[in-house]
């Protein structure tokens, strides 16, 4: 079941402060989310739901796509990026990370959808998400730290009770090595000579078990590597509002060639040009 399927009428946007926990939806209209809080941010977590469709994510080599009945945790105090074909509206629990880590042991684990969910744990959170924003919308919950308590132990176990299906395994073990995949991606982003064969073979897997690992995400290896190297040009870019890198140099540092083909790429990809995203004028939780 997804939030959608509860019967409960809601406006496009709301939004909840409820103790230490945020419950909000929306980005109705909107085709993709960009969450540019930087790691001074206070640690945290958010738990994404799809309101309509399904959405992809990308978060620090991590991505994916979530459908109707699932759900994504990233990290809030992190750069992600939700991209869906149509309409984005989602639903979104931001969580402190204390609060979640004082319930659920290896929180981090669970970050980036790598365990199938359980359905009917999943359907019982959205329900009560869903539920607790009508009821408490338009007058304040009696007892907001405690209530929130209840729903950040309910989020825990429902993300604890993740695999817990059968063929879990075989995922696990496919999960792990695009892991270690992933990882080898992202400490040689700066290399221009990334490519698919050099993958494969420094990882000791065939290229089509890697072209079919991506796949399952929908997605290439040249474009998982080329996406990286556009969000990691555009943290660079943020954590550089003084201008003291060129744009050259960013270019270079991700690992592209030519400047004028990063330039177009980065344009095209966040519809905004670098000078613009350094200078903050597509800031942190930029939409489009």
């Amino acid at each position: 079941m997804s939030i959608q399927q509860t019967g409960l009428s809601l406006p496009p946007e709301s939004r909840m402060a409820l103790g230490p926990i945020e419950i909000l939806r929306q980005g109705q209209g909107l085709s993709r989310h960009i969450n540019g809080e930087t790691p001074v941010a206070a640690p945290g977590y958010d738990l994404i739901f799809p309101a309509h469709g399904s959405l992809s994510f990308c978060q620090a080599g991590l991505t994916g796509e979530v459908g109707p009945g699932g759900y994504v945790l990233l990290r809030s105090d992190r750069f992600y990026e939700l991209r869906a074909q149509g309409d984005l509206s989602q639903w979104r629990v931001r969580l402190p990370a204390a609060a979640l880590e004082d319930r659920l042991v290896a929180v981090d684990t669970h970050v980036g959808a790598r365990f199938a969910p359980h359905p009917q744990m999943a359907a019982l959170v959205a329900r009560t998400l869903s539920a607790t924003l009508q009821v408490f919308r338009q007058s304040p919950a009696p007892r907001p730290e405690a209530l929130a308590g209840e729903l950040v132990a309910l989020i825990a176990l429902m993300i604890g009770s993740e695999g817990e299906q059968e063929g879990n395994l075989g995922r696990t073990g496919r999960n792990r090595t695009r892991q270690r995949i992933v990882a080898h991606i992202e400490r040689h982003l700066g290399d221009p000579g990334l490519a698919p064969e050099g993958i494969a073979r420094a990882m000791g897997v065939s290229r089509s078990y890697l072209y079919a690992l991506f796949a399952e995400g929908n997605e290439t290896v040249a474009g998982f590597i080329r996406t990286r190297r556009l969000q990691a040009a555009y943290e660079m870019l943020l954590a550089d509002s003084r201008g003291g890198l060129a744009i050259s140099e960013v270019a270079y540092r991700t690992g592209f060639k030519s400047v004028s083909h990063f330039s177009r790429s980065f344009s095209r990809h966040f519809q905004a040009t670098p000078r613009s995203v350094r200078a903050g004028q597509h800031a942190k939780g930029a939409q489009a």
